[in-house]
């Protein structure tokens, strides 16, 4: 499905901003109900008769009689305690945590299944009228493939949601010799240029359900639940890349980058910041990334055993980290004959 880029945001804003609400809603009533339990263990007037307790109490105690009546107890009680409140609390925070997964699923169903306005014309825009048009889609996977990879992804990650730990591939790439060439070059044109790369980036990683991501001035670590959907990103990347230097870089030296790829067990949260997240995973990944030859992938054989689609990589005469290395490279794709 492709909607523009606008569309496609709004509805990301929208599903953002409900996920907000209602957390934010459920929480604050987590903490109303918190404070009506702690205020019967004190006779304070200074505390009982302050106005935001009275006006806690005016809008809640109405929620608390409706809450007991339902569940068979009594509120307000005299001279006991009752656990009604704090069991209201647990209540809206298994509440909170139960409707926030769904909304994050949604999130990711939609990074996934919008493809984005930019990249279907990208694809379709010379047809089969060149080879490097048949190429681009000899590279690009069938409807059918996408969808059993986005059902895997879906399947994974709601798998992976109960665990502290994820199943996570970290993707990193990064701009060969930026700031050289940056010497000599039009403020305006540096700036126009490396906008248009990571808007382009940003692209492919959102077509493929990228989950986290973090960037630098010239390079990006992202993370996805699925390394089939980690590779063909990190493939579709290399690829366009070409494409790019020829119509969308505005400085004399052309692009090249170098990626690499890692997998495994992350301690990671949905709020956590990928900057922030300290693990022999990302180092790997940033390390094939810096060892990798220009505009290359690398991986582990490990990682390379793994996958669903092996075909166009190749055993490399390295070792990173002590993990023998696979590469691919753009020009392992077979570009068939011009039609007659």
């Amino acid at each position: 499905m492709n909607v523009s880029s606008t569309q496609r945001k709004f509805v990301l804003f929208i599903i953002s901003t409900l996920r907000f609400v209602v957390g934010l809603v459920l929480a604050a009533l987590a903490l109303a109900f918190l404070a009506l339990f702690g205020l019967q263990y004190t006779h304070a007037s200074t505390i009982i008769d302050a106005p935001p307790i009275l006006h806690l109490q005016h809008f809640m105690e109405p929620i608390l009689r409706q809450l007991a009546r339902w569940s068979g107890q009594q509120w307000p009680t005299v001279g006991t305690v009752s656990f009604l409140p704090l069991g209201s609390a647990i209540a809206a925070l298994i509440l909170r945590s139960l409707f926030d997964w769904p909304f994050g699923r949604l999130d990711q169903s939609v990074r996934v299944a919008f493809r984005p306005h930019r990249l279907h014309q990208s694809l379709g825009r010379e047809g089969n009228s060149s080879p490097n048009a048949a190429a681009l889609e000899l590279s690009a996977e069938s409807e059918r493939s996408r969808e059993d990879l986005v059902k895997r992804y879906r399947q994974i990650e709601q798998a992976l949601k109960s665990t502290k730990q994820k199943r996570c591939t970290l993707l990193s790439i990064d701009v060969v010799g930026s700031t050289q060439m940056k010497i000599g070059e039009r403020p305006t044109a540096i700036a126009a240029t490396f906008q248009a790369y990571e808007e382009m980036v940003r692209e492919m990683f959102d077509a493929y359900g990228v989950w986290k991501q973090t960037w630098t001035p010239d390079g990006v670590m992202a993370c996805f639940l699925d390394r089939d959907l980690a590779v063909s990103a990190a493939k579709q990347c290399l690829i366009f890349l070409k494409k790019f230097n020829e119509h969308d870089n505005h400085l004399r030296t052309p692009f090249q980058v170098r990626a690499g790829l890692n997998e495994g067990d992350v301690v990671i949260f949905e709020d956590s910041a990928l900057e922030k997240v300290a693990d022999r995973v990302v180092d790997v990944a940033r390390h094939m990334q810096k060892h990798a030859n220009v505009d290359a992938l690398w991986l582990s054989a490990e990682v390379f055993q793994a996958l669903s689609d092996p075909s166009g990589f190749a055993p490399v005469d390295a070792e990173v980290d002590g993990y023998r290395v696979y590469e691919w490279r753009p020009e392992t794709l077979a570009v068939p004959a011009d039609r007659p």
